[in-house]
């Protein structure tokens, strides 16, 4: 069973449409949900998205390139535009080009607070406190369809008398949760189960929950109900959130786990935490937990809440819990606590776990103040190590942070943020409300294996470098190495490698680190993730204080490490004159340390005050003394299984060297890449799928297509249309983090295709001009079907010329307008003038005029869509149109003063390429295919220029 479940959603498009997939915006069923699978950590610029200009965004879904988005609001702009647009608490719009969907109109009367796409994407279930959709009477949960907003009636409403805070779909069981006690006036407290086709209510999913968290202190009286749900992605566990102390009569005070059987759901009697039974900010918050979100693994899930923060408490603090631990006071596998600001939602993604609110901070030593050692700023966004909850690297910021980012949605595509403010960064980019960090263009999550034996053992000593093979039982005898770029190593306290960079402290009382290949060495670098420089001299909101954080007390204690080693998401370290092994959560990817010193149980051992060296290898901790001894001990997470063993020194070997020097195990050599793709083709456009590339020690960065044709392409996944059957030898490079390629090569077969039609000719003008003229081809005979398209630098869309029709709507920006006709050609048209009048004032424009044989004789044209962009760019992308199975034309258009050239995509046989002189002169490129394509969809095509312009591009099937 594949679950939806609401935060980590990415509804794909079926492979046996693979070809509309990669052309269309939800334009056909998708294969079903996803979790969050992200190759990279996205990028921290936002992508285009619209401006929603009031109120709070608090729900966000993913149907292929079609967003959902819900909330308080009412009003929202195109980005680039001034014009405000009605979109009352529900709009949609396209991922790609960020444009709204002006079709989708629910018209509901109140606030969205969750969004679920039904599993064939067809459908989206809205859940909220509202009473009408349009004139219909509903309430609190609809289903409608996607591409309308339309009710779907087969779905009726059941009338949840209080609001519905949250749904998910599992199967076909709609799950809600919320305030209200009846759902179809059947007693249901807070937690119900519904037919997803039907809406009925059934007997799944009655576990009642009761009781204010609070109760009896605290001035706070919100209604008892569930807050958030989140669905493991097989959709057998259920972790729910809100203002409750019981469930099912069970004690569960805020936070409960539910098995979810095939016949009923059931509060999981074997998992319970105390972690939220205190306090937080009783008078301001019953409850303070805020969201919720399953891995996409379904192995955990972590809780995000507010709370005003108290020590020793979970409050303003993401927590992870993971399912297979149980019992009646379960703890956190770990605490990121922002010091005493509210997180306010959570989503999980392979690589991260992403957590927003509009707190300053994270990596606090625990809830109840600011300004405390090892913080690093993180406004109002951030992400985190899944592994140990320390922040990584992306840090793009919300300056003011206002009430908070109250929802995130991560998708295989990136990470979407709704909040109630206007800007991403420190008011660098305007982003009202709703923003978009898409996956392409990241970078690589760092992730290190631990190592193993045998390796080289490096040992630094003055300016000398030595190594020698280490089995884990024997040591060779050392050798000098060459190196280049080295230093005086003797102010160094313990050092180990992660991945490149080879980490070490000092006694300046600092960390430091330099890469390192064996042989050469990179510059040193002072490890200072707290003081960032994009935010460290930012002033914070209402205050004087800014963004600059602290490092933590390790720092102040590294004079006195006498050896460091990295493993398990943990840095152990030894201290001068103590008898014990230290560790902290340490980020390989940002290198900062967490603020919390922890001690490995049953490590005690006399002689670890004699510590010189410490490193890990096979699950085990080797400690080399002073006293010229090597011990080890096994260590998992940072617990010990059994006691400390001697290896080596007197008595066991000879001249064994463990005594002094820095020593680390050495770099790995980079493992290559393994290239793996498939091929899905609906006629003669093929979809490609290279997300199956492994990297044993790192992450497939690259991808790089040869579709055997003379063409390429990159990307995980793209589309490419064959314009001739035959047999291609498709060829896939990809590329890992460290610049390694592999490559792999498969056929991919073309089968021909017939088509009646075939191409004439075609003419083509530029003016500047109160008309434009220009003639059917010469080569016209009677019956061929004539299509004429003229772009012109106005918002007016011209009349018809004469013996013409229109087909389609005009694509039309806020400079130019791109209109199509269309007729069936007379016995005495060939040579004929058209021309196309654009009144009193001369107007720069541009004319096509196409001729093809063997076309419908009632119209050439069988279907038209348009599509006008809303913010300057090289890269024009058409939209999609559907096609009976042959023939299709493009043209794109600009205004631009600077333009002088417009590039077809690869495969496309070009008609017309029209480029416009002076300032602000109208450019036209015409394509077509060639030859007949697969019926489906087919569009998405991109056509690029010298120059970033508004355009727009209309996409002409025929027939």
């Amino acid at each position: 069973m594949r679950h939806p479940h609401r935060r980590t959603l990415s509804v794909v498009l079926a492979a046996a449409l693979a070809a509309a997939a990669l052309t269309a915006a939800a334009a056909g069923p998708p294969a079903g949900a996803q979790p969050a699978h992200q190759r990279l950590i996205p990028s921290a610029v936002p992508a285009t998205t619209p401006n929603i200009l009031d109120g709070r965004t608090l729900a966000i879904a993913e149907v292929g390139r079609k967003v959902f988005v819900g909330g308080t609001f009412t009003i929202a702009q195109n980005p680039g535009t001034s014009a405000q647009l009605p979109t009352p608490y529900l709009l949609a719009y396209d991922r790609l080009t960020g444009t709204l969907d002006q079709t989708f109109a629910p018209a509901l009367d109140g606030s969205v607070n969750a969004l679920v796409p039904s599993a064939d994407g067809s459908a989206l279930y809205v859940a909220g406190t509202f009473k009408l959709a349009g004139t219909t009477k509903v309430r609190n949960i609809i289903k409608i369809d996607t591409s309308t907003g339309a009710l779907v009636t087969a779905f009726r409403n059941p009338s949840p008398n209080g609001s519905v805070l949250d749904i998910a779909l599992v199967g076909n069981r709609l799950l809600l949760a919320g305030s209200f006690t009846t759902v179809a006036t059947l007693p249901r407290a807070g937690l119900a189960s519904l037919d997803a086709t039907t809406g009925a209510v059934d007997d799944y999913l009655r576990i009642a929950v009761d009781t204010n968290h609070n109760w009896p202190s605290g001035t706070a009286k919100a209604p008892v109900g569930v807050a958030k749900l989140a669905a493991s992605p097989d959709g057998t566990r259920l972790a729910a959130i809100g203002n409750f102390k019981h469930a099912d009569g069970l004690d569960r005070d805020q936070v409960m786990l539910v098995n979810l059987g095939p016949d009923s759901a059931t509060v999981a009697p074997d998992w319970k935490t105390l972690r939220y039974t205190p306090a937080c900010q009783k008078n301001a918050f019953d409850s303070y937990v805020r969201d919720v979100d399953f891995s996409p693994d379904g192995s955990y899930f972590v809780v995000a809440s507010s709370g005003a923060g108290y020590n020793g408490t979970l409050c303003d603090s993401a927590a992870r819990f993971d399912v297979a631990v149980t019992g009646q006071d379960v703890q956190p596998v770990w605490q990121a606590a922002t010091g005493q600001d509210s997180l306010l939602s959570v989503s999980v993604a392979d690589n991260a776990v992403y957590v927003g609110g509009h707190q300053k901070w994270l990596n606090a030593i625990q809830s109840g103040a600011d300004e405390q050692a090892g913080q690093v700023p993180r406004p109002g966004l951030a992400a985190l190590d899944p592994d140990n909850g320390i922040p990584l690297t992306w840090n793009p910021g919300r300056n003011p942070t206002g009430v908070g980012a109250e929802e995130l949605l991560a998708t295989d595509n990136g990470i979407y943020v709704g909040s109630d403010t206007e800007y991403i960064g420190d008011g660098l980019y305007r982003r009202a409300r709703l923003a978009f960090f898409p996956v392409d263009g990241g970078s690589a999550p760092v992730s290190i294996a631990d190592p193993v034996l045998p390796r080289s053992l490096y040992r630094l000593s003055g300016t000398t470098v030595t190594t020698r093979a280490f089995t884990g039982t024997t040591a060779t005898t050392p050798t000098t190495v060459p190196t280049t770029g080295g230093a005086n190593w003797n102010s160094v306290r313990g050092a180990f490698m992660v991945g490149t960079k080879l980490v070490y402290g000092a006694n300046d009382n600092k960390l430091h680190y330099r890469t390192f290949d064996g042989s050469a060495f990179g510059p040193d670098t002072v490890i200072d993730p707290y003081n960032d420089p994009v935010w460290s001299n930012v002033t914070l909101s209402g205050g004087t204080r800014t963004y600059r954080g602290r490092v933590p007390t390790l720092y102040g204690q590294l004079s006195g490490v006498t050896g460091m080693a990295y493993a398990q998401h943990r840095l152990y370290y030894t201290r001068s004159g103590q008898s014990k092994i230290f560790w902290r959560w340490f980020s390989p990817d940002s290198l900062i340390v967490g603020a919390q010193e922890f001690s490995v149980p049953s490590s005690a051992f006399p002689v670890l005050r004699d510590v010189r060296n410490l490193f890990y290898a096979d699950g085990r901790l080797w400690a080399g003394m002073t006293t010229n001894d090597l011990w080890s001990m096994p260590v998992t997470n940072g617990i010990a299984s059994g006691g400390w063993t001697r290896i080596s020194g007197g008595g066991i070997d000879t001249n064994p060297q463990w005594s002094s020097g820095t020593m680390f195990l050495g770099p790995l050599t980079n493992q290559l890449p393994t290239s793996s793709f498939t091929t899905t083709c609906a006629g003669q456009t093929c979809a490609f799928d290279g997300r199956a590339s492994t990297d044993a020690d790192g992450t497939v960065v690259g991808w790089s297509w040869d579709f055997g044709d003379g063409t390429t392409a990159t990307g995980p996944q793209p589309s490419h249309l064959y314009t001739a059957a035959g047999t291609y030898q498709v060829t896939l490079t990809v590329t890992d983090e460290r610049g390694g390629t592999g490559s792999s090569t498969q056929p991919v077969v073309i089968e021909g295709t017939t088509s009646p039609v075939a191409f004439r000719d075609s003419t083509g003008k530029v003016t500047n001009a109160t008309s434009i003229v220009s003639p059917i081809p010469a080569t016209t005979q009677a019956g061929d079907g004539l299509v004429a398209v003229v772009s012109a630098a106005t918002t007016t869309v011209p009349a018809a010329p004469a013996g013409w029709t229109q087909v389609g709507q005009a694509a039309t920006t806020d400079s130019m307008t791109t209109v199509v006709w269309q007729r069936v050609a007379a016995a005495d048209d060939a040579g004929r003038n058209v021309t196309v009048a654009f009144g009193a004032t001369a107007v720069k424009a541009t004319l096509t005029v196409l001729a093809y044989s063997g076309t419908d004789p009632g119209g050439p044209v069988a279907a038209v869509a348009g599509a006008a962009e809303t913010t300057a760019t090289t890269a024009h992308r058409s939209p999609t149109v559907t096609t009976p199975g042959g023939w299709v034309v493009t043209v794109w258009s600009d205004r631009s003063s600077a333009t002088t050239t417009f590039a077809e995509p690869a495969g496309s046989s070009v008609r017309q390429r029209l480029i416009g002189v002076g300032g602000g002169h109208v450019d036209q490129l015409v394509v077509d295919t060639g030859g007949p394509v697969a019926a489906g969809q087919y569009g998405d095509q991109v056509a690029s220029t010298d120059a970033a312009a508004k355009g727009s591009s209309v996409v002409i099937a025929l027939h």
